[in-house]
């Protein structure tokens, strides 16, 4: 953005920065951002010129512009998350990084492969079929609320990777997807280490909802997306590899540079639009520019707290019981009312779709523990007035529900 971004007059948090700078739908109530994320005005404009840029000369770009823009989001997405300059690089997605470290692993029999119950649907397939195409052994620890303290998690792990020796690496969502909950990474890691247990953090909700010390937390692999909370171009993801492992991470694709160094064989895999993972920095200078995680931080946890309780009291249920200190700061998980809908995937997607076409209203449901649950999320374009609108639209629903009954 350069010096564009100096001259930019950032709007309030809430409804006056949706309208000025975000393309949503202005009929719909969207409370599920961390999904998708999406993107505001002057970072799609930065994307749209660097686009023109590109398509005034393909040859050009790909050839002598591209090369050195990689390098440079690889460096400031590096230094965002306090990790060494020559130790990220970008992909489109976690999920790409997760299949990226498991693909890239030395697994056979007797060695295994540990997740957990809440890891995020997409990585649990990833491990299951990387066991199962190189006969090693997935472990699946199971977790279930309530859960009484964020040291009890590191106990969980402490007790389950002693009585299964065989594991080499332990998948750790940051912050679970459809529970909301903030894991204690950096001391996970440590007990892990101390079995000598590999240790991939999938921090899909981390960039741009926590401050990253990647260096502090000591993991072998880390990965976050910058497409959901740092207002990136989709689909733009960091993978962080420890220096001494990185002759053994190589792309899913094997292309032109696949001989090279770390960096260079992940910047072309072949032609695609490479542009979302040029406009990292740019999402970082905009990132700070509306005032950094202090300022959105303090705009999103309030307006999720206060969200939360107006659902539980709305609909007189309970949020998901966890301790404060595993909270995500943007994320909550309530109760859905009983009768509402079928624990199951299909009953899940059911609600949501009649919540949109009904009543306007974007949320998710999922299913934890053999229960259903409502995800909120909250934003800087968010307001009051999304959740009210959620609030109302299930008051509704049950209430109609009881009637027919």
């Amino acid at each position: 953005l350069g010096s564009k971004m100096e001259d930019l007059a950032v709007p309030s948090f809430g409804k006056e920065i949706r309208d000025s700078w975000f393309f949503l739908d202005k009929e719909v109530a969207f409370t599920n951002h961390g999904s998708y994320g999406t993107i505001p005005r002057p970072i799609r404009e930065a994307h749209a010129a660097m686009l023109d840029e590109l398509e005034s000369n393909p040859d050009r770009w790909y050839r002598w512009t591209f090369p050195p823009l990689y390098l440079k989001a690889c460096r400031a997405v590096a230094g965002f998350v306090g990790a060494p300059a020559g130790e990220v690089v970008l992909v489109d997605n976690a999920t790409t990084a997760v299949n990226t470290v498991m693909r890239s692993l030395k697994l056979g029999p007797g060695d295994g492969v540990m997740i957990t119950s809440l890891t995020y649907g997409a990585c649990r397939n990833t491990a299951a079929a990387v066991c199962k195409e190189k006969g090693a052994e997935l472990y699946v620890m199971d977790i279930k609320p309530p859960v009484t303290s964020k040291e009890s998690f590191v106990e969980m792990y402490q007790r389950y990777l002693d009585d299964h020796p065989g594991i080499r690496l332990a998948l750790v969502d940051h912050i679970t997807s459809p529970s909301a909950v903030l894991m204690p990474v950096k001391e996970i890691t440590a007990v892990c280490h101390s079995k000598g247990v590999r240790v991939m953090i999938d921090g899909a909700h981390s960039p741009g909802q926590l401050e990253l010390r990647l260096s502090d937390i000591g993991a072998d692999y880390f990965t976050g997306n910058f497409h959901k909370w740092m207002f990136c171009p989709r689909g733009c993801a960091l993978l962080h590899v420890r220096e001494e492992l990185h002759d053994e991470v190589y792309p899913l694709v094997v292309s032109h540079t696949h001989l090279k160094g770390f960096q260079e064989r992940f910047a072309f895999t072949g032609t695609k639009d490479c542009t979302p993972h040029c406009m990292a920095p740019a999402c970082i200078q905009f990132f700070n520019k509306i005032g950094g995680l202090p300022a959105v931080s303090s705009y999103n946890s309030s307006l999720l707290s206060w969200a939360t309780d107006l659902l539980c009291q709305k609909w007189g249920v309970e949020p998901l019981p966890i301790p404060p200190d595993v909270q995500s700061p943007f994320l909550s998980v309530i109760g859905a009312p009983d009768g509402l809908c079928p624990p199951t995937y299909e009953g899940k997607e059911a609600l949501q779709i009649l919540l949109y076409q009904k009543y306007k209203v974007q949320t998710v449901f999922d299913i934890v523990a053999g229960k259903s649950w409502c995800r909120i999320c909250a934003q800087v374009y968010n307001t009051q007035e999304d959740y009210i609108r959620l609030a109302d639209a299930v008051a509704d629903l049950v209430k109609n529900a009881s009637q027919s009954n």
